[in-house]
């Protein structure tokens, strides 16, 4: 746990020092916030979902930088088995973590692009990514989805009745900001 909690801090505190006072800073939500994966393999299809992301977003205006981490051991597909077997595929020991930063971040009226980097099984790929975006006073809803190879990561796909699963997943998500 400790550990966890110094990660998100060595996320975040770059964000805090870069920015100043004239930025509105948001923490995510975690009750109110998911990611989810689709895997397939030929016989069935899965989700696995994540309900304890951490993140913070800092807003300036139109601008913003953003950092979002999810433990991988907290993904639940409903199968104990196939979620043990996925902690061994994706050598959770040594990468316990997913991530996401952007400090490219282009906001319109209901959308935002964030290009950054995302950081799963210990391979950083750039990633762009649109999602629907509503401000209130309160609140940041995010909500989109991207697709994702799973061997770009150097991810060695599992089998099952001498088939591989697709290399292709799909990733959800719904974030909620509350502003601190």
């Amino acid at each position: 746990m400790r550990k966890n909690i110094l990660i998100f801090l060595i996320l975040i505190i770059p964000l805090i020092d870069s920015f100043s006072q004239d930025n509105i800073q948001w923490m995510l939500d975690s009750d109110e916030s998911s990611i989810e994966y689709q895997g397939k393999h030929l016989l069935h299809k899965w989700i696995g979902k994540n309900n304890n992301v951490k993140g913070v977003f800092l807003l300036k205006e139109d601008d913003g930088r953003i950092a979002i981490a999810a433990n991988i051991a907290d993904f639940d597909s409903g199968i104990s088995n196939r979620d043990s077997n996925a902690l061994r595929v994706l050598d959770a020991f040594n990468h316990p973590q997913v991530k996401f930063y952007s400090d490219q971040i282009l906001i319109s009226e209901k959308k935002i692009t964030l290009n950054g980097e995302l950081d799963f099984h210990g391979i950083k790929i750039t990633k762009n990514i649109d999602a629907s975006f509503l401000k209130d006073g309160k609140t940041i809803h995010i909500e989109g989805n991207f697709p994702i190879v799973l061997t770009d990561f150097s991810i060695e796909l599992p089998s099952l009745m001498l088939k591989k699963i697709e290399d292709f997943a799909k990733i959800s998500y719904k974030l909620v900001f509350k502003r601190i």
